[in-house]
C-alpha cells in the first residue's frame, strides 16, 4: 500500500533539503503536488466505486445509456501534472538521494 500523504510529503521535502533547492517557491510547488495527490485518490475512489463506465438515464429521460467516466480522463491528466512537478524540480527516479543505513546509527 503506498505511503500516507504525510510521509510523501517529508518525503519529497527531505529531497529538496538534501539538493540544497528547499525554497518557498519549490515549496510552493509541493503544495500543488499534495493537492492534486487529494484530488488523484478521490478520482480513484469515484473509478473503484462507479467503475470506467457506468449506466445512467439519456438526457430525454427515455433510454438508459453507458457514459464513460470522466474520472478515468482526469486520473491521466492529475498523475501526468504530478510528474512533470516531480521532473521539474528535479526529483526524479535516476536522482533520487536515499540516506544510507550508516547515516541513521
Amino acid at each position: 500500500m503506498a505511503e500516507k500523504k504525510g510521509d510523501i510529503l517529508k518525503s519529497l521535502q527531505e529531497q529538496l533539503r538534501m539538493k540544497e533547492a528547499d525554497i518557498p517557491a519549490f515549496s510552493d510547488l509541493l503544495d500543488d503536488y499534495m493537492a492534486m495527490y487529494d484530488i488523484k485518490k478521490k478520482l480513484k475512489t469515484d473509478i473503484k466505486k462507479r467503475g470506467v463506465s457506468y449506466e445512467t438515464t439519456s438526457a430525454s429521460g427515455q433510454a438508459k445509456i453507458i457514459k464513460q467516466n470522466q474520472s478515468v480522463k482526469d486520473l491521466v491528466a492529475v498523475n501526468k501534472q504530478m510528474l512533470m512537478i516531480l521532473d521539474k524540480l528535479g526529483l526524479t527516479t535516476d536522482k533520487t538521494i536515499k540516506e544510507d543505513a550508516d547515516d541513521k546509527l
